[in-house]
């Protein structure tokens, strides 16, 4: 009889180490499954938040575990020739970023990660996996009209990318249009993702969106590139945040250099690329070490383009965002719509880069008698 009870009691003990190890992640997947030391993935990535959807190239190595059991990595981030490292820290539940040991020109990088790569790591963790089949949701996101939209497994789908195939489980949701994540069993990280924000406004902006470029385990974390100056050309285009409408950057000369004038000028158009004539907008420009250049409030476009004079007085990477100050059809209320661009300040022009230079603006105004406006005249 005691034997038994003891046998009885091994049984108990035994079936609570299972249920402890299927409610720590055991079963199902969830953000982090699979991650081993020496693992490198490489995603291009963008988000919102960030230049509106601007595309970066992240790079994230797994090196040593910290005493909680969170990943230490190391993170490269490359975008338009700009390099930039970091350490981050990633949570050993969910991959989370935690911390805020980061440099200054890393965090709008580290938020556009959190916000894109991990997150569907907030609604399936280590503590709490999800089932990657069926149709039992994992949770919801928004709230509108006093329900939630659900999101939860939707299909399934074989990719092709990262050189290879991968049979992937679709999480998503539906609003007006359906957002997907593609995840594969056992691998940590989503291998792509495409999500609209829940907008009013027509046609839904994307919130994020990012693919699986490399993976490979490697014992020695990668080494960053070489970065590399590359000077844009006028005109550039962005859409602005809801992709209503857009706004051209030009700028005379075409080099900008420190202590000499710059005009800058702008056009703002809608999605049927007609300029709208006395567009308002605010225009803030900043140089390389964050100084306020230019902080123009309110100004109404003539002709369809806004032109300044400003004067950098420092080289390097200097950022301009143009807040347009509209309205929309169906919707009352005045609305800000930004598009955001970087220039690059030179404190000298070698003679062979100039040439190119020269080439390609020739090449610039034959290809502007195309666009929808000539060059304004700055």
């Amino acid at each position: 009889m005691k034997y038994s009870a003891y046998v009885l009691m091994g049984l108990l003990i035994t079936s609570g180490v299972f249920a402890a190890k299927a409610a720590y992640g055991q079963e199902g997947w969830y953000a982090g499954e699979g991650t081993e030391k020496g693992l490198l993935v490489k995603y291009r990535i963008s988000h919102y938040d960030y230049k509106a959807g601007e595309q970066f190239d992240a790079t994230i190595w797994f090196g040593e575990q910290d005493d909680k059991k969170n990943w230490i990595t190391d993170v490269i981030i490359e975008e338009e020739g700009r390099v930039v490292t970091s350490k981050m820290t990633l949570s050993a539940l969910n991959l989370s970023p935690v911390g805020f040991d980061v440099s200054e020109d890393f965090k709008p990088y580290r938020a556009a990660i959190k916000g894109s790569l991990g997150w569907l790591g907030e609604y399936a963790s280590k503590i709490e996996p999800k089932s990657l089949s069926g149709n039992k949701a994992w949770g919801i996101v928004g709230a509108i009209g006093g329900g939630g939209i659900i999101v939860s497994p939707t299909g399934a789908e074989t990719i092709q990318t990262a050189g290879q195939s991968w049979d992937t489980s679709i999480i998503g949701f539906h609003y007006a249009l359906d957002s997907k994540i593609w995840v594969k069993d056992g691998f940590p990280l989503p291998i792509k993702a495409k999500v609209y924000t829940i907008a009013s406004s027509q046609p839904l902006p994307v919130q994020f969106e990012f693919v699986l470029l490399e993976t490979r385990i490697s014992e020695t974390p990668p080494v960053p590139p070489e970065g590399e100056v590359i000077l844009p050309i006028p005109p550039l285009s962005k859409p602005t945040t809801s992709g209503d409408f857009g706004v051209d950057l030009y700028w005379q000369p075409v080099t900008i250099e420190p202590g000499k004038p710059t005009t800058i000028g702008v056009v703002i158009f809608d999605k049927q690329q007609n300029v709208i004539n006395d567009a308002q907008y605010d225009l803030l420009i900043t140089d390389a070490n964050g100084k306020v250049v230019a902080d123009i409030k309110k100004f109404t476009t003539s002709e369809g383009q806004g032109t300044h004079e400003v004067t950098f007085e420092s080289a390097g990477r200097t950022h301009v965002k143009v807040t347009y100050l509209g309205s929309l059809s169906g919707v009352e209320h005045k609305i800000t719509q930004e598009a955001e661009f970087d220039l690059i300040v030179i404190p000298e022009f070698p003679l062979g880069i100039a040439a190119v230079m020269a080439a390609m603006v020739a090449m610039m105004i034959v290809m502007t008698r195309f666009k929808k406006i000539s060059i304004p005249k700055l």
